[in-house]
């Protein structure tokens, strides 16, 4: 699925260019949400950062500090980017 998102996103990316539309994609991690608590429920946090491989649990101020960068003039440079928000979890390029 990444690959799709991916590759959907440098499409876009490109089309984007012809227009003067920035395009970006984030790919979250485990964030700390309502879904999330319910994932929790039947182990503790520690067991789950091991088991998922990750360093830890994102916050939602996390991503929203990563969409932020990204809109303001120090994420200007950035076009079809895919950015791993994910405490590690994905292992390849």
């Amino acid at each position: 699925m990444n690959a799709a998102v991916l590759s959907f996103t440098k499409a876009m990316a490109e089309k984007g260019i012809q227009d003067g539309v920035q395009v970006n994609a984030i790919n979250p991690g485990p964030v700390r949400t309502a879904r999330l608590a319910k994932r929790l429920e039947d182990t503790t946090e520690e067991a789950f950062l091991r088991e998922e491989k990750i360093a830890r649990i994102g916050e939602p101020a996390d991503i929203a500090g990563l969409v932020s960068f990204i809109l303001s003039p120090h994420g200007r440079l950035l076009q079809g980017s895919l950015i791993d928000a994910d405490g590690g979890a994905t292992k390849t390029i």
